[in-house]
Protein backbone atom coordinates (compact mmCIF):
# COMPACT_ATOMS: atom_id res chain seq x y z
CA UNK A 1 0.00 0.00 0.00
CA UNK A 2 2.92 2.48 1.06
CA UNK A 3 4.40 1.31 -2.56
CA UNK A 4 1.36 2.82 -4.07
CA UNK A 5 0.79 5.95 -2.46
CA UNK A 6 4.04 7.30 -1.50
CA UNK A 7 4.79 7.94 2.24
CA UNK A 8 1.67 9.25 3.30
CA UNK A 9 -1.72 9.79 1.73
CA UNK A 10 -1.25 13.71 1.57
CA UNK A 11 1.70 12.73 -1.26
CA UNK A 12 0.95 11.80 -4.99
CA UNK A 13 0.16 9.02 -5.73
CA UNK A 14 2.67 7.11 -7.62
CA UNK A 15 4.39 4.14 -9.08
CA UNK A 16 7.75 4.45 -11.06
CA UNK A 17 7.39 7.99 -10.96
CA UNK A 18 4.09 8.15 -12.48
CA UNK A 19 0.96 10.42 -11.47
CA UNK A 20 -2.31 8.65 -10.14
CA UNK A 21 -4.41 9.67 -12.63
CA UNK A 22 -1.54 8.80 -15.46
CA UNK A 23 -1.96 5.28 -14.09
CA UNK A 24 -5.80 5.46 -14.31
CA UNK A 25 -5.78 6.73 -17.72
CA UNK A 26 -3.55 3.78 -18.42
CA UNK A 27 -5.61 1.85 -17.10
CA UNK A 28 -8.24 2.16 -20.29
CA UNK A 29 -8.02 0.46 -23.13
CA UNK A 30 -9.00 2.35 -26.12
CA UNK A 31 -6.91 6.06 -26.90
CA UNK A 32 -9.71 7.32 -27.68
CA UNK A 33 -11.17 6.71 -23.85
CA UNK A 34 -7.86 7.94 -22.73
CA UNK A 35 -8.00 11.12 -24.26
CA UNK A 36 -11.82 12.03 -23.61
CA UNK A 37 -11.09 11.12 -19.50
CA UNK A 38 -8.02 13.47 -19.43
CA UNK A 39 -9.49 16.09 -21.36
CA UNK A 40 -12.66 15.68 -18.87
CA UNK A 41 -10.71 15.38 -15.91
CA UNK A 42 -8.84 18.02 -16.47
CA UNK A 43 -11.78 20.59 -17.60
CA UNK A 44 -13.60 19.86 -14.34
CA UNK A 45 -10.32 20.57 -11.96
CA UNK A 46 -9.81 23.47 -13.82
CA UNK A 47 -5.83 22.13 -14.57
CA UNK A 48 -3.92 21.77 -17.81
CA UNK A 49 -2.06 18.62 -16.79
CA UNK A 50 -3.43 16.20 -14.27
CA UNK A 51 -0.19 16.39 -12.59
CA UNK A 52 -1.08 19.53 -10.98
CA UNK A 53 -4.12 17.39 -9.25
CA UNK A 54 -3.34 16.23 -5.62
CA UNK A 55 -5.06 13.45 -3.76
CA UNK A 56 -5.86 16.20 -0.98
CA UNK A 57 -7.93 18.52 -3.80
CA UNK A 58 -9.62 15.66 -5.33
CA UNK A 59 -10.72 14.26 -1.67
CA UNK A 60 -12.35 17.88 -1.62
CA UNK A 61 -14.72 17.52 -4.10
CA UNK A 62 -18.14 17.43 -2.90
CA UNK A 63 -21.74 17.19 -4.23
CA UNK A 64 -22.08 20.91 -4.10
CA UNK A 65 -19.35 21.04 -6.47
CA UNK A 66 -20.74 18.39 -8.91
CA UNK A 67 -23.94 19.91 -9.15
CA UNK A 68 -22.55 23.42 -9.89
CA UNK A 69 -20.51 21.87 -12.54
CA UNK A 70 -23.40 20.51 -14.27
CA UNK A 71 -25.45 23.71 -13.94
CA UNK A 72 -22.24 25.27 -15.36
CA UNK A 73 -21.92 22.74 -18.21
CA UNK A 74 -25.84 22.90 -19.11
CA UNK A 75 -25.41 26.46 -19.25
CA UNK A 76 -23.66 26.01 -22.54
CA UNK A 77 -26.25 24.09 -24.24
CA UNK A 78 -24.17 20.44 -24.07
CA UNK A 79 -25.98 17.51 -24.78
CA UNK A 80 -27.20 15.23 -22.51
CA UNK A 81 -25.08 12.48 -23.78
CA UNK A 82 -21.81 14.86 -23.31
CA UNK A 83 -22.37 15.57 -19.58
CA UNK A 84 -22.81 12.22 -18.39
CA UNK A 85 -20.22 11.27 -20.54
CA UNK A 86 -18.17 13.58 -18.22
CA UNK A 87 -19.69 12.62 -15.42
CA UNK A 88 -19.03 9.12 -16.01
CA UNK A 89 -15.41 9.91 -16.69
CA UNK A 90 -14.92 11.37 -13.48
CA UNK A 91 -16.94 9.09 -11.25
CA UNK A 92 -14.48 6.40 -12.97
CA UNK A 93 -11.68 8.00 -11.65
CA UNK A 94 -13.19 8.15 -8.08
CA UNK A 95 -14.10 4.57 -8.37
CA UNK A 96 -10.90 3.72 -9.14
CA UNK A 97 -9.21 5.46 -6.31
CA UNK A 98 -11.71 3.70 -3.93
CA UNK A 99 -10.31 0.76 -4.75
CA UNK A 100 -6.99 0.95 -2.81
CA UNK A 101 -7.38 0.49 1.20
CA UNK A 102 -4.98 -1.19 3.41
CA UNK A 103 -7.19 -3.08 5.61
CA UNK A 104 -4.32 -3.89 8.04
CA UNK A 105 -4.12 -0.08 8.97
CA UNK A 106 -7.75 0.38 8.17
CA UNK A 107 -6.57 3.03 5.75
CA UNK A 108 -8.06 3.96 2.50
CA UNK A 109 -7.29 7.06 0.13
CA UNK A 110 -10.93 8.42 -0.01
CA UNK A 111 -14.28 7.33 1.32
CA UNK A 112 -17.20 8.23 -0.90
CA UNK A 113 -17.49 9.05 -4.88
CA UNK A 114 -19.41 12.41 -4.79
CA UNK A 115 -19.95 11.68 -8.42
CA UNK A 116 -22.04 8.33 -7.87
CA UNK A 117 -25.90 8.42 -8.16
CA UNK A 118 -25.56 12.24 -9.79
CA UNK A 119 -28.36 11.14 -11.96
CA UNK A 120 -30.98 11.44 -8.99
CA UNK A 121 -29.47 14.51 -8.17
CA UNK A 122 -28.31 16.50 -11.20
CA UNK A 123 -31.04 18.98 -13.53
CA UNK A 124 -32.76 17.91 -16.36
CA UNK A 125 -30.66 18.36 -19.37
CA UNK A 126 -32.78 18.62 -22.18
CA UNK A 127 -31.66 18.56 -25.96
CA UNK A 128 -33.28 17.95 -29.20
CA UNK A 129 -33.74 14.12 -29.13
CA UNK A 130 -33.63 11.74 -31.86
CA UNK A 131 -36.90 10.95 -33.62
CA UNK A 132 -38.55 7.52 -32.50
CA UNK A 133 -41.58 5.57 -33.87
CA UNK A 134 -44.57 4.48 -32.21
CA UNK A 135 -45.01 0.78 -32.40
CA UNK A 136 -47.92 1.19 -34.57
CA UNK A 137 -45.82 3.19 -36.66
CA UNK A 138 -43.21 0.80 -36.68
CA UNK A 139 -45.55 -2.01 -37.95
CA UNK A 140 -46.32 0.38 -40.46
CA UNK A 141 -43.07 0.67 -41.95
CA UNK A 142 -42.02 -3.27 -42.00
CA UNK A 143 -45.57 -3.73 -43.80
CA UNK A 144 -44.68 -1.25 -46.46
CA UNK A 145 -41.16 -2.79 -47.56
CA UNK A 146 -41.34 -4.96 -50.74
CA UNK A 147 -39.75 -8.36 -49.99
CA UNK A 148 -39.95 -9.58 -53.28
CA UNK A 149 -36.26 -8.24 -54.17
CA UNK A 150 -32.80 -9.26 -52.55
CA UNK A 151 -32.45 -5.60 -51.35
CA UNK A 152 -35.94 -5.11 -50.02
CA UNK A 153 -35.62 -8.84 -47.78
CA UNK A 154 -32.38 -7.09 -46.33
CA UNK A 155 -34.31 -4.03 -45.05
CA UNK A 156 -36.93 -5.67 -43.60
CA UNK A 157 -34.68 -8.18 -42.04
CA UNK A 158 -32.09 -5.07 -40.63
CA UNK A 159 -34.77 -3.12 -39.72
CA UNK A 160 -36.10 -6.15 -38.06
CA UNK A 161 -32.68 -7.05 -35.79
CA UNK A 162 -32.86 -2.78 -35.03
CA UNK A 163 -35.82 -2.80 -33.60
CA UNK A 164 -36.30 -5.84 -31.76
CA UNK A 165 -32.52 -5.64 -30.25
CA UNK A 166 -31.54 -1.96 -29.96
CA UNK A 167 -28.22 -2.48 -31.30
CA UNK A 168 -25.79 0.38 -33.19
CA UNK A 169 -25.18 1.00 -36.52
CA UNK A 170 -21.32 -0.51 -36.48
CA UNK A 171 -22.72 -3.13 -34.71
CA UNK A 172 -25.42 -3.83 -37.48
CA UNK A 173 -22.91 -3.98 -40.51
CA UNK A 174 -20.09 -5.66 -38.93
CA UNK A 175 -22.46 -8.74 -38.35
CA UNK A 176 -20.80 -12.08 -39.92
CA UNK A 177 -22.86 -15.20 -40.86
CA UNK A 178 -20.63 -16.97 -38.23
CA UNK A 179 -21.72 -14.91 -35.31
CA UNK A 180 -25.18 -16.25 -35.65
CA UNK A 181 -25.84 -19.02 -33.25
CA UNK A 182 -27.52 -20.68 -30.85
CA UNK A 183 -27.02 -20.78 -26.68
CA UNK A 184 -29.28 -23.12 -24.64
CA UNK A 185 -32.19 -23.53 -27.01
CA UNK A 186 -31.57 -19.12 -27.86
CA UNK A 187 -31.22 -18.12 -31.29
CA UNK A 188 -28.66 -15.21 -30.79
CA UNK A 189 -25.83 -13.21 -32.74
CA UNK A 190 -22.57 -12.54 -30.66
CA UNK A 191 -21.41 -8.62 -31.77
CA UNK A 192 -18.48 -6.39 -31.03
CA UNK A 193 -20.18 -3.39 -28.70
CA UNK A 194 -18.52 -0.12 -28.35
CA UNK A 195 -14.91 0.18 -26.70
CA UNK A 196 -14.86 -3.77 -28.56
CA UNK A 197 -16.56 -5.71 -25.78
CA UNK A 198 -17.88 -9.24 -27.06
CA UNK A 199 -21.70 -9.37 -26.29
CA UNK A 200 -24.97 -12.03 -27.17
CA UNK A 201 -27.49 -11.01 -28.08
CA UNK A 202 -31.12 -12.93 -28.30
CA UNK A 203 -32.82 -12.51 -31.74
CA UNK A 204 -36.81 -13.47 -31.91
CA UNK A 205 -38.02 -16.06 -34.11
CA UNK A 206 -39.44 -13.58 -36.84
CA UNK A 207 -36.09 -12.19 -37.33
CA UNK A 208 -33.72 -15.31 -37.11
CA UNK A 209 -36.28 -16.74 -39.93
CA UNK A 210 -36.11 -13.41 -42.20
CA UNK A 211 -32.11 -13.89 -41.34
CA UNK A 212 -32.33 -17.53 -42.91
CA UNK A 213 -34.71 -16.04 -45.59
CA UNK A 214 -32.31 -13.51 -46.73
CA UNK A 215 -29.28 -15.59 -46.47
CA UNK A 216 -30.69 -18.19 -48.69
CA UNK A 217 -31.72 -15.21 -51.01
CA UNK A 218 -28.27 -14.72 -51.63
CA UNK A 219 -27.60 -17.99 -52.17
CA UNK A 220 -24.80 -18.80 -49.21
CA UNK A 221 -25.10 -21.12 -45.81
CA UNK A 222 -24.35 -20.77 -42.74
CA UNK A 223 -20.94 -23.19 -42.49
CA UNK A 224 -19.96 -21.95 -46.26
CA UNK A 225 -19.89 -18.91 -46.01
CA UNK A 226 -19.74 -18.25 -41.98
CA UNK A 227 -16.81 -15.05 -42.62
CA UNK A 228 -18.88 -12.98 -44.69
CA UNK A 229 -20.78 -10.39 -43.53
CA UNK A 230 -24.68 -10.87 -42.95
CA UNK A 231 -26.08 -7.70 -44.57
CA UNK A 232 -24.08 -7.06 -48.45
CA UNK A 233 -24.16 -3.98 -50.25
CA UNK A 234 -26.06 -5.16 -53.21
CA UNK A 235 -24.42 -2.19 -55.41
CA UNK A 236 -24.77 -2.51 -59.19
CA UNK A 237 -21.87 -1.20 -59.73
CA UNK A 238 -20.00 -4.24 -57.70
CA UNK A 239 -17.92 -1.65 -55.70
CA UNK A 240 -18.47 -2.36 -51.66
CA UNK A 241 -20.68 -5.44 -52.50
CA UNK A 242 -19.49 -7.62 -50.05
CA UNK A 243 -20.27 -5.28 -46.83
CA UNK A 244 -23.44 -3.07 -46.75
CA UNK A 245 -21.53 0.61 -46.42
CA UNK A 246 -22.35 2.60 -43.59
CA UNK A 247 -23.72 5.68 -45.37
CA UNK A 248 -26.39 3.83 -46.64
CA UNK A 249 -27.98 2.71 -43.78
CA UNK A 250 -29.47 6.12 -42.77
CA UNK A 251 -30.58 6.59 -46.77
CA UNK A 252 -32.17 3.37 -46.78
CA UNK A 253 -34.56 4.37 -43.51
CA UNK A 254 -35.33 7.45 -44.84
CA UNK A 255 -36.44 6.47 -48.07
CA UNK A 256 -38.72 3.82 -46.40
CA UNK A 257 -40.12 5.47 -43.93
CA UNK A 258 -41.54 8.21 -46.80
CA UNK A 259 -42.60 5.67 -48.70
CA UNK A 260 -44.81 4.46 -45.60
CA UNK A 261 -46.21 7.59 -44.96
CA UNK A 262 -44.20 8.84 -41.89
CA UNK A 263 -43.43 12.06 -41.71
CA UNK A 264 -40.21 12.00 -39.14
CA UNK A 265 -36.74 12.53 -39.82
CA UNK A 266 -35.52 9.04 -38.98
CA UNK A 267 -31.86 8.38 -39.17
CA UNK A 268 -30.36 4.71 -38.37
CA UNK A 269 -30.41 5.80 -34.60
CA UNK A 270 -34.22 6.21 -34.33
CA UNK A 271 -34.11 2.19 -34.67
CA UNK A 272 -32.26 2.00 -31.21
CA UNK A 273 -34.50 4.67 -30.07
CA UNK A 274 -37.50 3.49 -31.31
CA UNK A 275 -36.38 -0.14 -29.17
CA UNK A 276 -35.29 1.31 -26.06
CA UNK A 277 -38.15 3.48 -25.79
CA UNK A 278 -40.77 0.93 -26.37
CA UNK A 279 -39.09 -1.61 -24.57
CA UNK A 280 -39.88 0.94 -21.60
CA UNK A 281 -43.34 1.99 -22.60
CA UNK A 282 -44.19 -1.93 -21.97
CA UNK A 283 -43.03 -2.33 -18.85
CA UNK A 284 -39.54 -3.63 -18.59
CA UNK A 285 -37.67 -2.68 -16.00
CA UNK A 286 -34.80 -0.18 -15.67
CA UNK A 287 -32.16 -2.75 -15.60
CA UNK A 288 -33.53 -5.21 -18.12
CA UNK A 289 -33.32 -2.18 -20.79
CA UNK A 290 -29.68 -0.90 -19.51
CA UNK A 291 -28.88 -4.83 -20.46
CA UNK A 292 -31.29 -4.54 -23.42
CA UNK A 293 -29.39 -1.59 -24.74
CA UNK A 294 -25.73 -2.68 -23.43
CA UNK A 295 -25.51 1.43 -21.86
CA UNK A 296 -22.08 1.50 -19.53
CA UNK A 297 -24.16 3.74 -17.72
CA UNK A 298 -27.23 3.76 -15.87
CA UNK A 299 -27.49 7.55 -16.38
CA UNK A 300 -28.10 7.24 -20.02
CA UNK A 301 -31.12 4.94 -19.46
CA UNK A 302 -32.89 7.31 -16.82
CA UNK A 303 -32.64 9.79 -19.80
CA UNK A 304 -35.56 7.60 -21.42
CA UNK A 305 -37.45 6.65 -18.71
CA UNK A 306 -37.34 10.57 -18.02
CA UNK A 307 -38.65 11.52 -21.49
CA UNK A 308 -41.63 9.37 -21.52
CA UNK A 309 -42.25 10.27 -17.62
CA UNK A 310 -43.00 13.84 -18.73
CA UNK A 311 -45.08 12.74 -20.96
CA UNK A 312 -47.16 10.30 -18.68
CA UNK A 313 -46.81 12.78 -15.77
CA UNK A 314 -47.00 16.21 -17.09
CA UNK A 315 -48.76 19.18 -14.82
CA UNK A 316 -50.17 20.94 -17.76
CA UNK A 317 -53.00 17.67 -17.88
CA UNK A 318 -53.71 19.26 -14.46
CA UNK A 319 -54.86 22.31 -16.23
CA UNK A 320 -58.36 21.52 -17.49
CA UNK A 321 -59.14 25.44 -18.78
CA UNK A 322 -60.37 24.52 -22.58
Amino acid sequence: MNELIGYNYSNIMNIEQKHFISRFLESKRSDCTRIAYDKDIKDFFGVSNVKHITIDIIRKVNLIHVTSYINKLESEGLSSATVNRKVSSLSGLYNWLMKFRDNENNLEIIKYNPFSNISEEKPVINNKETEFLTESEVLQLMRSIDISSKVGLRNKTLLGLAFTTAIRKSEIINIKIKDISNVNGYDVIHVIRKGGKQDTVKLQEPVKALIMEYIQATNRSIPENEKDYLFKGHSTSGINNDRLDPSTLNYMIKAISKKAGINKKLCVHSTRHTAITLAIVKGASIEKVRDFASHANLSTTNRYIHSIDKLKDNAGDLLKII
